[in-house]
């Protein structure tokens, strides 16, 4: 399954920003660490329904998405090429962590996001679970009770005497516990075939839903790894954490 993906993004101007007053702080190698960080990320999360231009974080109330293309999954279930544009993503600032581990050169977490609703414009042309599926408009896609798991590696590159982090790859599980679909317009706006299809969509919702997963996926850790690399392109791990006394 191959993904195109374009996000909305900061530029990064500059670095070492301040963190903002609001934002936890951990004293980095503490014996409490672990808990603060868990602490500081949970807070730190409920608090992105606005955007933080100062430190290039972006809102994640709703997370806009310009465009993602998701390739066709297997022929027998969903054999269509997905191409929504204009997207927003609403609920992550809802997140709730479970743990996260920040060791070596790698962060990992995981959570439930009780709600993940994605609304797009669509185009969609192919088949579905063998019936054809064609159109153009208005859709939503909601997610609940979703288990996200995620990891990301990242390298230290120093900076004016400064460490700033950078993501190198990420990975995204999401395993959500029901799928809802709602695909306006299909079949040039035939009422009867489009709700034919919806139903069929709801009623297989996790069969559809498995066959394109890793698309969902790796769409959204994209963007969640250019908001990260935004991030810490202009916050440095030392103004992030506290390091008095010593790395």
């Amino acid at each position: 399954m191959k993904l195109t993906i374009c996000v909305f993004v900061f530029l990064a101007v500059g670095n070492n920003a301040k963190l903002p007053s609001n934002f936890k702080k951990c004293k980095y190698n503490s014996p409490d660490m672990e808990k603060c960080f868990l602490d500081a990320v949970q807070d730190g999360i409920t608090q992105t329904t606005k955007a933080y231009p100062e430190i290039n974080l972006a809102s994640f109330s709703p997370l806009e998405i310009l465009e993602l293309a998701i390739k066709a999954g297997s022929e027998a279930v969903v054999n269509v090429d997905q191409n929504f544009k204009n997207c927003t993503l609403y609920g992550v600032p809802q997140t709730v962590l479970d743990e996260i581990d920040f060791e070596g050169k790698f962060i990992q977490g995981s959570g439930v996001i009780p709600e993940l609703k994605k609304d797009c414009s669509y185009e969609l042309n192919g088949r579905v679970l063998l019936l054809p599926i064609v159109g153009s408009g208005p859709s939503t896609v909601i997610l609940t009770n979703v288990k996200a798991k995620l990891h990301l590696d990242y390298e230290q590159v120093k900076k004016n005497g400064k460490t700033f982090m950078h993501g190198t790859s990420i990975k995204l599980d999401l395993d959500p516990e029901t799928i809802s679909y709602h695909f306006e317009n299909l079949f040039n706006g035939d009422k009867q075939l489009g709700d034919n299809i919806n139903a069929v969509l709801n009623e297989n919702s996790k069969e559809v839903f498995q066959d394109v997963k890793s698309g969902y996926e790796n769409g959204i850790a994209m963007v969640l790894l250019q908001i990260i690399n935004n991030l810490f392109s202009k916050l440095s791990m030392e103004e992030a954490f506290d390091y008095s006394g010593g790395q």
